[in-house]
């Protein structure tokens, strides 16, 4: 819902921008003004939006990983172990 909101915000940003622009309106005062609006809405995306974005929900409870078989082996030249994964 958040996201919705902050999306609208932005097109109204953009619909506000376009029609000074069509109407002659678009001064150095009112591109100042809307510069202070796009700051504070990056900053609300920043803070409200982008956490609820990248968030990633479980879907499935993590199930607890299989023992691993640790079996000694022989050589000829070294002695060592060999990992065998549970089948």
């Amino acid at each position: 819902m958040l996201i919705k909101i902050y999306w609208s915000t932005w097109g109204l940003y953009a619909l506000a921008a376009l029609i000074l622009f069509a109407t002659g309106n678009l001064t150095m005062l009112s591109i100042v003004w809307l510069g202070f609006v796009a700051l504070g809405l990056v900053f609300m995306g920043m803070m409200g939006v982008l956490p609820t974005m990248v968030h990633q929900q479980a879907t499935a409870p993590v199930s607890k990983p299989r023992p691993v078989a640790i079996q000694a082996t022989r050589e000829t030249s070294t002695k060592g172990f060999r990992i065998l994964k549970a089948a």
